[in-house]
Protein backbone atom coordinates (compact mmCIF):
# COMPACT_ATOMS: atom_id res chain seq x y z
CA UNK A 1 0.00 0.00 0.00
CA UNK A 2 1.41 3.20 -0.78
CA UNK A 3 0.49 5.12 2.05
CA UNK A 4 2.32 2.86 4.41
CA UNK A 5 5.58 2.75 1.93
CA UNK A 6 5.56 6.25 2.93
CA UNK A 7 6.53 6.49 5.78
CA UNK A 8 10.35 6.51 6.49
CA UNK A 9 11.14 5.69 10.37
CA UNK A 10 14.41 7.85 10.63
CA UNK A 11 12.92 10.58 8.26
CA UNK A 12 9.62 10.58 10.09
CA UNK A 13 11.07 10.75 13.52
CA UNK A 14 13.21 14.12 12.23
CA UNK A 15 10.05 15.64 10.09
CA UNK A 16 7.94 15.80 13.78
CA UNK A 17 10.88 16.86 15.47
CA UNK A 18 10.95 19.71 13.60
CA UNK A 19 7.47 19.89 13.04
CA UNK A 20 7.16 21.13 16.55
CA UNK A 21 10.46 23.05 16.82
CA UNK A 22 10.53 26.69 17.79
CA UNK A 23 11.86 29.65 15.71
CA UNK A 24 14.40 32.39 17.30
CA UNK A 25 11.58 34.42 17.95
CA UNK A 26 10.21 31.77 20.74
CA UNK A 27 6.98 31.41 18.22
CA UNK A 28 6.29 28.01 17.19
CA UNK A 29 8.03 27.10 13.31
CA UNK A 30 4.66 25.26 12.10
CA UNK A 31 1.66 26.68 13.75
CA UNK A 32 0.04 23.63 13.15
CA UNK A 33 1.96 22.43 16.51
CA UNK A 34 -0.74 24.17 18.33
CA UNK A 35 -3.77 22.49 16.50
CA UNK A 36 -3.39 20.15 19.20
CA UNK A 37 -3.33 22.56 22.16
CA UNK A 38 -4.63 25.69 21.62
CA UNK A 39 -6.80 26.75 24.45
CA UNK A 40 -6.23 23.95 26.40
CA UNK A 41 -8.64 23.67 29.53
CA UNK A 42 -9.64 27.23 28.93
CA UNK A 43 -12.47 26.81 26.09
CA UNK A 44 -12.46 23.12 25.97
CA UNK A 45 -16.17 21.12 25.42
CA UNK A 46 -15.53 17.67 23.93
CA UNK A 47 -19.51 17.77 22.57
CA UNK A 48 -19.56 21.13 21.05
CA UNK A 49 -17.06 23.05 18.70
CA UNK A 50 -16.18 25.98 20.13
CA UNK A 51 -15.04 29.41 18.81
CA UNK A 52 -11.48 28.26 19.77
CA UNK A 53 -12.08 25.06 17.69
CA UNK A 54 -12.34 27.41 14.49
CA UNK A 55 -9.55 29.94 15.61
CA UNK A 56 -7.25 26.31 16.20
CA UNK A 57 -7.92 25.12 12.54
CA UNK A 58 -6.78 28.24 11.44
CA UNK A 59 -3.59 26.76 12.91
CA UNK A 60 -3.28 24.26 9.78
CA UNK A 61 -3.79 26.79 7.45
CA UNK A 62 -8.02 27.10 6.80
CA UNK A 63 -10.18 29.92 7.71
CA UNK A 64 -13.50 28.77 8.51
CA UNK A 65 -16.02 31.81 6.67
CA UNK A 66 -18.05 34.31 8.63
CA UNK A 67 -21.18 32.58 7.49
CA UNK A 68 -20.33 28.81 8.03
CA UNK A 69 -18.52 30.14 11.62
CA UNK A 70 -22.21 31.13 12.86
CA UNK A 71 -23.74 28.71 11.61
CA UNK A 72 -21.57 26.44 13.42
CA UNK A 73 -21.37 28.17 16.61
CA UNK A 74 -24.73 29.29 17.11
CA UNK A 75 -27.58 27.99 14.13
CA UNK A 76 -26.55 24.31 14.10
CA UNK A 77 -25.31 23.64 17.62
CA UNK A 78 -27.47 21.69 18.96
CA UNK A 79 -27.50 19.16 15.90
CA UNK A 80 -23.55 19.01 16.24
CA UNK A 81 -23.40 18.73 19.91
CA UNK A 82 -26.08 16.05 19.33
CA UNK A 83 -23.65 14.41 16.78
CA UNK A 84 -20.56 14.63 18.74
CA UNK A 85 -22.31 13.21 21.61
CA UNK A 86 -22.54 9.71 19.71
CA UNK A 87 -18.87 9.89 18.50
CA UNK A 88 -16.62 8.12 21.48
CA UNK A 89 -14.12 10.73 22.95
CA UNK A 90 -11.80 7.35 24.04
CA UNK A 91 -11.84 5.43 20.65
CA UNK A 92 -8.80 5.32 18.87
CA UNK A 93 -8.45 4.57 15.10
CA UNK A 94 -6.33 1.93 15.53
CA UNK A 95 -8.32 -0.17 17.67
CA UNK A 96 -10.88 0.13 15.91
CA UNK A 97 -12.82 -2.95 14.82
CA UNK A 98 -14.76 -3.68 11.46
CA UNK A 99 -18.04 -3.33 13.67
CA UNK A 100 -16.69 0.20 15.46
CA UNK A 101 -15.86 1.46 11.80
CA UNK A 102 -19.46 0.94 10.65
CA UNK A 103 -21.38 2.13 13.72
CA UNK A 104 -18.98 5.38 14.09
CA UNK A 105 -17.33 6.39 10.73
CA UNK A 106 -19.17 4.66 7.67
CA UNK A 107 -21.79 5.76 5.41
CA UNK A 108 -24.93 6.61 7.70
CA UNK A 109 -22.59 6.99 10.71
CA UNK A 110 -22.62 9.97 12.75
CA UNK A 111 -19.09 11.46 11.91
CA UNK A 112 -20.42 11.23 8.22
CA UNK A 113 -23.37 13.10 9.23
CA UNK A 114 -21.46 15.46 11.02
CA UNK A 115 -19.24 15.27 8.37
CA UNK A 116 -22.25 16.46 5.82
CA UNK A 117 -23.41 19.16 8.28
CA UNK A 118 -20.22 20.91 7.88
CA UNK A 119 -20.08 20.73 4.32
CA UNK A 120 -23.83 22.19 4.10
CA UNK A 121 -23.87 20.69 0.33
CA UNK A 122 -27.80 22.31 -0.12
CA UNK A 123 -26.65 25.36 1.27
CA UNK A 124 -23.02 26.08 0.71
CA UNK A 125 -21.38 28.14 3.31
CA UNK A 126 -17.29 27.30 1.66
CA UNK A 127 -16.43 24.85 4.19
CA UNK A 128 -14.71 22.16 1.49
CA UNK A 129 -13.67 18.88 2.62
CA UNK A 130 -10.35 19.96 3.80
CA UNK A 131 -11.83 22.31 6.58
CA UNK A 132 -14.39 20.00 7.16
CA UNK A 133 -12.04 17.57 7.95
CA UNK A 134 -9.65 19.98 10.30
CA UNK A 135 -12.23 20.68 12.27
CA UNK A 136 -13.54 17.28 13.44
CA UNK A 137 -10.08 16.19 13.68
CA UNK A 138 -9.53 18.88 16.28
CA UNK A 139 -12.70 17.12 18.24
CA UNK A 140 -11.95 13.57 17.69
CA UNK A 141 -8.20 13.82 17.21
CA UNK A 142 -7.60 9.98 17.64
CA UNK A 143 -10.50 8.95 15.73
CA UNK A 144 -10.89 11.81 12.22
CA UNK A 145 -7.35 12.07 10.06
CA UNK A 146 -7.05 15.07 8.56
CA UNK A 147 -7.42 15.64 4.74
CA UNK A 148 -5.67 17.70 2.63
CA UNK A 149 -4.34 18.25 -0.94
CA UNK A 150 -0.90 17.31 0.12
CA UNK A 151 -1.55 13.88 2.07
CA UNK A 152 -4.26 13.20 -0.11
CA UNK A 153 -1.56 13.29 -3.20
CA UNK A 154 1.00 10.92 -1.20
CA UNK A 155 -1.48 8.71 -0.13
CA UNK A 156 -2.91 8.12 -3.26
CA UNK A 157 -6.48 8.92 -2.12
CA UNK A 158 -8.92 9.83 -5.27
CA UNK A 159 -11.39 11.93 -2.92
CA UNK A 160 -12.32 12.83 0.59
CA UNK A 161 -14.98 10.69 0.00
CA UNK A 162 -13.34 7.20 0.21
CA UNK A 163 -10.20 8.74 2.96
CA UNK A 164 -11.33 6.50 6.42
CA UNK A 165 -11.50 3.61 4.09
CA UNK A 166 -7.92 4.29 2.96
CA UNK A 167 -6.78 5.07 6.43
CA UNK A 168 -8.75 1.84 7.94
CA UNK A 169 -7.04 -0.32 5.40
CA UNK A 170 -3.84 1.04 5.97
CA UNK A 171 -4.61 0.01 9.52
CA UNK A 172 -6.44 -2.92 9.44
CA UNK A 173 -6.26 -4.73 6.61
CA UNK A 174 -5.38 -7.64 8.73
CA UNK A 175 -1.57 -8.24 7.18
CA UNK A 176 1.14 -8.56 9.65
CA UNK A 177 2.31 -4.83 7.77
CA UNK A 178 -0.44 -3.26 8.71
CA UNK A 179 0.82 -4.03 12.47
CA UNK A 180 3.96 -3.18 11.72
CA UNK A 181 2.65 0.17 10.04
CA UNK A 182 0.73 0.63 13.46
CA UNK A 183 3.73 -0.34 15.89
CA UNK A 184 6.18 2.21 13.47
CA UNK A 185 4.04 5.23 14.24
CA UNK A 186 4.09 4.62 17.65
CA UNK A 187 7.60 4.04 17.64
CA UNK A 188 8.32 7.51 15.90
CA UNK A 189 5.67 9.03 18.49
CA UNK A 190 7.70 8.11 21.42
CA UNK A 191 11.12 8.89 19.74
CA UNK A 192 9.93 12.45 18.23
CA UNK A 193 8.91 12.89 21.87
CA UNK A 194 5.25 14.08 21.08
CA UNK A 195 3.03 11.61 23.19
CA UNK A 196 0.13 13.41 23.22
CA UNK A 197 -0.38 13.39 19.49
CA UNK A 198 -2.94 10.28 18.23
CA UNK A 199 -0.85 8.38 15.69
CA UNK A 200 -3.58 9.41 12.86
CA UNK A 201 -1.46 13.14 13.54
CA UNK A 202 2.13 11.39 13.35
CA UNK A 203 1.08 9.79 10.15
CA UNK A 204 -0.72 13.13 9.19
CA UNK A 205 2.85 14.91 9.96
CA UNK A 206 4.62 12.44 7.71
CA UNK A 207 2.83 12.53 5.29
CA UNK A 208 2.52 15.78 5.05
CA UNK A 209 6.23 16.91 5.37
CA UNK A 210 7.12 13.97 2.91
CA UNK A 211 4.71 15.68 0.20
CA UNK A 212 6.18 19.30 0.72
CA UNK A 213 9.41 17.70 -0.16
CA UNK A 214 8.66 16.00 -3.44
CA UNK A 215 6.41 19.12 -4.63
CA UNK A 216 9.66 20.97 -3.96
CA UNK A 217 11.64 18.31 -6.20
CA UNK A 218 8.87 18.77 -9.33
Amino acid sequence: MQLRSKVDFSTAVEDVRDYFGTMGNGRPKYSGSRFETLGEGVDTDPHRITATDLVAVSMLSVDVPAQASLGILETLAEQISELLSQIPQDLKFENLTPESFEKYLAEGSPADKLWSLLRQHEDPWKVGQTTASKIMARKRPDLIPVYDSVVKAVAGIEGSGEQWIVWYSAFHDGSSEAAEFVDKLRAIRAEAGQPHLSLLRILDIALWKQGKREIRHL
